[in-house]
């Protein structure tokens, strides 16, 4: 059986990018996320002695915003990593053929 080793290298080729491009989206969100933060922070700041209501949601904006911080940032680091085994994959595809 033969394999098209141009497809499969192609494939290899567009996975890559792919997979790359969608880390630098997660880091256009973490950044997002992490000026969410900020705002509750200001929110808590600014609020924490005139309205509940603001000094509230400053705590619920600084929790949620840590939280998604901290997920999507365990997300870059494994995509990071599989990006990695990718390319190895492909190295070891490459030197087969």
């Amino acid at each position: 059986m033969t394999v098209n080793t141009d497809k499969t290298e192609k494939a290899y080729k567009i996975e890559i990018l792919f997979q790359e491009r969608m880390i630098r989206n997660l880091q256009h969100w973490q950044s997002i996320f992490s000026l969410l933060t900020g705002v509750g922070v200001l929110f808590i700041y600014f609020f924490k002695n005139k309205n509940i209501w603001f000094f509230g949601s400053g705590i619920a904006l600084c929790v949620i915003g840590i939280l998604v911080i901290l997920t999507v940032g365990y997300a870059i680091y494994t995509g990071k990593k599989n990006v990695t085994r990718v390319i190895e994959r492909y190295d070891s595809v490459e030197k087969k053929i």
